[in-house]
């Protein structure tokens, strides 16, 4: 595989040398695919979850201890969807175009509904998934089971975004997912999910069909020492300077978001000089500005109530009592019965996070541009 010229990647998972730490949350998720226990793993979006798990299943794929599958589910509004999703993700594993497909997967494919052509520029063997109704995704899944059941290798399946099954309208999507995991019980199950209170609610609720069905993992920020050493490391190699105590600015101003900290080591490393407080500041004013236009469109989303109440927690940074009447004399807020409907709606979309007793804005990117206006 070809280096990366810039070693803080930002999309993807390219190899083990560009991967930090995250040495407890492998062990962790080894111990359940020894154990053939089923796993959870939720956090905020930004927070390394898709290269945790690829990172995993790269160790599993190396040391031949098993085969992986991939599914993201986040932009699929219904079974039919996440069914074609899952499916796709199947024939990219096992499929081999160049070499023909093998009779159990025609088979398979034949129940989804799909057709094998040839691609008119290469002539490889290219397969289209049709539109498969609501009423036949059960089937579909089934045939799907029944086909990674009869691998030669343990299979687990990772599904990330999982808590977007939840808004398939009128669907009992989560009683479809989970007859399926136990129908084929001795396929593995990783869900990850970046709505960290609807992952623990389809979980640990007792009335949802998930209920005590998986291992539960929070994942935290990566260590700063660890993380620290990880970047000088790069730095160095090029004789770039760069110090632990703007690490530790970085660090602080995306509040160990590991997607913006390695932007910012990604826009840092890609200047080729030394690092200093300046070049930071700039970086990090570049990467503001890039996002404002999208910023900007947000305020059409919501009331100017609604709007005040977010730039404030913004301002704030993290709030433990929004409605306190010092926060609300603070930033002119009137009422804490309109504060409080105004957060009820912002945790909903998103904007607002509530975690460790305290409200904060999810996107340091955001909380950045709106401490700027």
């Amino acid at each position: 595989m070809r280096k990366p010229n810039n070693p803080f990647i930002l999309s993807g998972y390219h190899s083990p040398d560009y991967f930090c730490n995250r040495k407890e949350e492998l062990a962790w998720l080894d111990e359940q695919f020894r154990n053939e226990r089923n796993a959870v793993i939720y956090a905020y979006r930004r927070m390394g979850k898709t290269a945790l798990i690829k990172h995993f299943f790269h160790h599993l794929e190396k040391n031949k201890r098993a085969k992986t599958v991939f599914v993201d589910l986040l932009g699929t509004s219904n079974m039919p969807e996440a069914n074609k999703k899952l499916a796709n993700a199947i024939v990219q594993q096992f499929g081999n175009p160049h070499g023909g497909i093998g009779k159990r997967m025609l088979a398979m494919l034949s129940t989804l509904g799909a057709t094998i052509g040839l691609d008119p520029i290469s002539g490889v063997p290219q397969i289209s998934f049709g539109l498969v109704q609501a009423s036949e995704v059960e089937r579909s899944m089934e045939a799907i089971g029944s086909f990674l059941k009869d691998i030669n290798q343990p299979v687990v399946i990772a599904i990330d975004e999982f808590q977007q099954i939840t808004s398939y309208a009128g669907q009992n999507a989560e009683a479809v997912f989970r007859f399926w995991t136990q129908e084929f019980p001795m396929i593995r199950f990783i869900f990850s999910g970046s709505h960290r209170h609807m992952m623990q609610t389809m979980f640990n609720d007792q009335s949802r069909p998930f209920y005590n069905s998986a291992q539960m993992w929070s994942l935290e920020p990566i260590n700063r020492t660890d993380y620290s050493t990880f970047i000088l490391a790069f730095f160095r190699k090029e004789n770039l300077e760069m110090t632990e105590a703007l690490l530790d600015k970085i660090f602080d101003w995306c509040r160990m978001q590991t997607y913006y900290v390695q932007l910012i080591c990604n826009k840092l490393y890609g200047r080729r000089q030394a690092v200093s407080d300046d070049l930071l500041l700039e970086v990090q004013q570049e990467i503001v500005q890039q996002e404002a236009p999208l910023f900007s469109t947000y305020q059409q989303l919501l009331t100017d109530f609604q709007w005040r109440v977010l730039k404030a927690i913004a301002l704030h940074e993290k709030v433990k009592s929004p409605t306190s009447q010092e926060f609300l004399s603070s930033y002119n807020l009137g009422a804490a019965s309109s504060v409080s409907t105004a957060l009820q709606l912002l945790i909903k979309k998103e904007f607002i996070v509530y975690q460790n007793n305290h409200y904060r804005l999810h996107d340091t990117l955001l909380m950045r541009w709106l401490q700027q206006l």
